[in-house]
């Protein structure tokens, strides 16, 4: 076999000669794979050269991913405190130009934000909650602005919001065409950048008493799982090619920060196209050694089911659900899973086996038996989580629930089994499982949560579905 000197691919002798895919340079033949590569060389011969099989490469072009080996004269450009590797000064070019219009749109798209902020009283409540950690900020007609930090309540003034005050803010914050959304009577979700401050995701609604709003900080900086701590089970996720993994959790108990940190995970370290699917965009996500295509839905696309259904036809190794919300987003998701993508998404439910139970329960009853052979089939893991206040007062702290689709568990899921998956989860610590109560003691040993939390998961357990119900399909 020979390499391809401009993409790296190997390539049969055989099918060069037939092709007539080859060049002679310097009294060297290269051969290619393709004619692109082949007008490429020709633009560019002195970059290129001739390989042997025991030559190693030792990274790649960042911009047309031509492999680097030992030896070659390569480029280096710095960008936001990493460095990047190019294979000839012009794709060094290039990249910088690009990042130079990206940064420039979005210092653009920045000040806009900031510029119509200005005209309420927002923007210094919007500071406040991003210096004090707070997990959500709440506007609402008649009540003062309120924080939530570590799960208690803190006000930010004393003097309750106006109609007006709302209707001003909300203005502010909601592009044209949410606005006008909002207006005819919908509930309406968006992102919203803050300078120097932090993301917000943005959900304005109505309620008995008039308008309201619900904004949760995102910082720009994507936690990594080690900072999260998460069990080391979601690094051996992150090298999966297929199948399906859920990571499921009541509201606000950090499923799509987590989520966020396995995908900046692969993005980091794997070449992969990858495509997600949000309502809102939540953490953005720039390319690092993958590509990332983010999708709005009402912005890029009508619904997560469109958005799935376009995705099989864009060609991703990894296709990321927002959230897994009916029948049909469940039913493409398990369908792109069997067929070969990587599907990772969230769903709301407290536990991995309500988790099963959810999606087989919104299918119809004559379609259940097929689905839980499906299911068994593509899913390859399911992580619950919970969020608890840390033992000092000052943060809090994750507790999961680990399920590894094994064989036996597939078997399981297949049979209608579910009420026996808790006694494999609790006792498959040799696969990487675990039940919340085991991941909340573990915590607990290790000073993290305070006695009277341990005291409550116990007296507390988490709640199961009745045999009745579990026996039910």
């Amino acid at each position: 076999m020979i390499r391809d000197p401009v993409c790296g691919a190997e390539i049969s002798a055989q099918k060069v000669e037939v092709n007539q895919f080859y060049q002679d340079y310097a009294g060297q033949r290269n051969m290619f794979c393709s004619e692109a590569c082949s007008r490429l060389f020709r633009k560019y011969p002195e970059h290129y050269s001739i390989r042997t099989e025991s030559d190693t490469p030792i990274g790649h072009c960042e911009l047309c991913s031509k492999r680097i080996y030992q030896g070659d004269q390569c480029t280096q450009v710095s960008y936001k405190g990493k460095t990047f590797e190019f294979c000839c000064e012009i794709c060094a070019a290039a990249f910088s130009k690009a990042q130079a219009a990206n940064d420039a749109a979005a210092e653009d798209h920045l000040n806009k934000n900031i510029e119509r902020l200005r005209g309420s009283a927002l923007l210094p409540w919007l500071r406040e909650a991003n210096r004090l950690n707070a997990s959500d900020l709440f506007l609402s007609v008649g009540e003062s602005p309120i924080l939530k930090i570590y799960g208690e309540f803190q006000k930010l003034s004393e003097l309750p919001l106006t109609e007006a005050d709302l209707l001003q803010i909300i203005q502010s914050i909601l592009p044209e065409k949410k606005l006008a959304d909002f207006l005819s009577g919908r509930d309406v979700d968006a992102g919203l950048d803050v300078e120097e401050c932090s993301r917000f995701r943005v959900n304005v609604f109505r309620h008995l008493n008039g308008n309201s709003i619900a904004l949760r900080p995102l910082p720009y900086k994507i936690p990594t799982i080690e900072e999260l701590r998460l069990p080391p089970v979601f690094s051996h996720l992150s090298n999966l090619t297929s199948g399906l993994i859920l990571i499921t959790g009541p509201t606000g108990s950090g499923k799509t920060t987590s989520l966020a940190a396995l995908v900046d995970m692969i993005n980091c370290r794997d070449e992969k196209h990858i495509i997600t699917i949000e309502d809102p965009i939540e953490y953005k996500i720039p390319n690092q050694r993958s590509l990332v295509h983010q999708r709005e839905v009402g912005s890029h696309t009508r619904s997560f089911a469109d958005g799935l259904r376009s995705a099989l036809r864009e060609n991703p190794d990894i296709i990321v659900v927002g959230e897994l919300r009916d029948l049909e987003s469940i039913s493409l998701a398990i369908r792109a899973a069997e067929t070969g993508q990587l599907v990772l998404g969230t769903l709301h439910c407290g536990t991995a086996m309500q988790a099963i139970t959810r999606i087989v329960d919104v299918f119809e009853g004559e379609r259940q038996s097929q689905i839980r052979i499906q299911l068994s089939q593509s899913l390859q893991a399911v992580c619950a989580q919970r969020l608890y206040r840390n033992g000092n007062g000052q943060g809090m702290v994750v507790a999961t629930e680990v399920l590894i689709a094994t064989l036996a568990l597939r078997t399981l899921i297949r049979e209608n089994r579910i009420q026996e998956i808790r006694g494999y989860m609790e006792t498959g610590q040799r696969e990487q499982m675990h039940s919340f109560k085991q991941s909340i003691q573990g915590l607990f040993d290790k000073g993290l949560l305070a006695k009277d939390t341990l005291l409550d998961s116990e007296t507390n357990p988490v709640p199961e579905l009745s045999e009745a119900q579990l026996h039910s399909n």
